[in-house]
């Protein structure tokens, strides 16, 4: 037990009916994978071309719903609802607020598909284009910035305000998905169906971070492989995941504000200095053209870009991209929204949502337009053949040609390193610490989970992270991405409608314009 400074108390130890499901499960995913590898490899891809065929349309139109409910809440009377007290300052200033919210939410993934993505739709591009042509150019990055703007981030919003509200508005002791959906489950958020939905909550986020490390830990084995002059290796994955855990390790230690604060405020800066020295190093007018004009072709674009389903030909287009991105961020939503709401501490509604939006969407434009337009202006102009290489080693490989190309390449491979090495133990340390803010009987304000219960949590992440390294390749990456986001939907439904219960059960808007008044 410990009391915070209201004087109440919390219940610091897991709650069993939500840890020994959870980690069952995951030990037998973990287990069949690695024993099995295989077998489960082929079930899901099995599983992911059934799944995206038949269901994932659905998620391009909650998609288009959460960007519509993310303005509504900035320009509504919804923007002036304050999480916490009427006169509270925000718990973090907005430059680690920003920075722990991008460095959770998208990870070491941003840096790989910032470079591998556009070289995946010049080498398979959408909209009938062919490979290597003039409109395969002209779509590789609008569809990189379809992705990482207005798919991604306006999921993770949403999904942090019911969180928000019920945690400092209503005061209940537990930051978990079930709480902020107590609305609508009413008794049954204490019972089995309570617990069930933060064992999938858990099982999902698992996956889906496990689907961020599947991706990262390959990359980075190829870039220090090139940096020492060696072959890449299992070993050599084995040694950067080890290198990971011991940054997180010490990030849980020291907790929210000394581990993972430090550790994001640390990384955006590593991110900042590797684009501007790309900016300024590499061809600075073209990046900026390239970026101006993706981003017009984007706008102009939009609806069908998002909606596009390719119904008339065998292409996958659709289902490998703009359908997994939906589901992957789904799949993070629950996640971002306990997270974000951890750090929100005494702001408005509309500093979430705009301020998440805006800082989120330029981090993620500024890190793909400087390395995606500098990886199109290296392939265009033959400075490296990098979709060849995309073709005949994959991803990781290409990502390292590309930056091998730069001025001070070697220099600028270790940066990389280094910023996803420490991206990657970042979104390891929040993942751990939201499953057990999730997993904890009972959390007041101002309480962190056991030291402890978060390093349990790290360590499963770590076992099914060398699950999915173990399977290899992008097509299990996306399946654990898919299944995740699956799991999620229904989750991100009730806390939503929850939401706006709430806010009407308490009279919250109506209070707003007496005081306003």
């Amino acid at each position: 037990m410990s009391t915070n400074h209201n004087g109440e108390e919390a219940n610091l130890r897991p709650d069993k009916y939500i840890l020994i499901p959870a980690t069952a499960v995951l030990i037998a995913i973990i287990a069949c994978s690695i024993l099995f590898t295989e077998a489960c490899e082929q079930f899901l891809k099995t599983t992911y071309a059934a799944f995206t065929h038949t269901t994932g349309t659905w998620y391009l139109w909650v998609t288009l719903l959460m960007i519509l409910l993310s303005g509504y809440f900035i320009f509504s009377r919804y923007g002036e609802i304050k999480f916490g007290e009427a006169d509270e300052k925000p718990e973090f200033n907005n430059y680690s607020w920003i920075a722990m919210m991008f460095c959770s939410g998208v990870a070491g993934a941003v840096m790989f598909w910032s470079i591998a993505e556009p070289l995946y739709n010049l080498a398979y591009p959408p909209m009938f284009a062919e490979p290597l042509s003039r409109q395969s150019y002209e779509w590789a990055m609008s569809y990189v910035l379809l992705h990482w703007g207005p798919v991604t981030w306006p999921w993770y919003m949403v999904t942090a305000l019911p969180i928000c509200y019920m945690f400092y508005k209503r005061k209940k002791p537990v930051l978990r998905i079930s709480s902020a959906a107590e609305p609508v489950l009413g008794e049954k958020t204490n019972g089995g169906i309570g617990k069930a939905i933060e064992v999938f909550f858990i099982i999902g986020l698992m996956f889906s971070n496990a689907a961020v490390m599947g991706v990262s830990v390959p990359i980075v084995n190829h870039a220090l492989a090139v940096t020492l002059g060696i072959e890449p290796s299992f070993t050599l994955e084995l040694i950067i995941l080890g290198i990971s855990a011991v940054i997180f390790t010490a990030s849980v230690s020291l907790g929210l504000k000394k581990g993972i604060k430090l550790l994001s405020d640390a990384n955006v800066i590593i991110a900042l200095l590797m684009v501007a020295f790309c900016f300024v190093t590499g061809p600075t007018v073209f990046i900026v053209d390239n970026f101006t004009s993706s981003f017009g072709h984007m706008l102009n674009n939009f609806f069908g870009m998002i909606f596009w389903t390719d119904p008339y030909t065998s292409g996958s287009f659709p289902q490998d991209w703009t359908i997994f991105y939906a589901l992957w961020m789904a799949s993070y939503g629950p996640f971002m929204g306990l997270f974000i709401a951890r750090i929100s501490r005494g702001r408005t509604v509309r500093q979430v949502v705009a301020m998440g939006l805006a800082g989120g969407i330029a981090g993620s434009y500024m890190i793909h337009a400087v390395f995606g337009g500098y990886t199109l202006f290296a392939q265009l102009n033959g400075i490296v053949d990098a979709v060849g290489v995309l073709n005949a080693s994959g991803g990781p490989a290409a990502l390292v040609s590309v930056l091998q190309s730069l001025p001070a390449g070697a220099v600028v491979l270790v940066g990389y390193c280094v910023f996803s090495t420490i991206f990657l133990a970042t979104s390891v340390d929040s993942c751990a610490y939201v499953i057990s803010c999730a997993a904890t009987t009972k959390l007041t304000l101002g309480a962190e989970p056991t030291r402890g219960h978060r390093f349990y949590w790290a360590a499963v992440q770590a076992g099914l992270a060398l699950a999915a390294i173990t399977m290899g390749g992008l097509g299990p990456v996306r399946v654990f991405a898919n299944f995740s986001g699956a799991l999620m939907l229904i989750p991100i439904a009730l806390v939503v409608v929850s939401w706006f219960k709430m806010v009407r059960e308490d009279k919250a808007l109506e209070n707003i314009c007496k005081e306003s008044k």
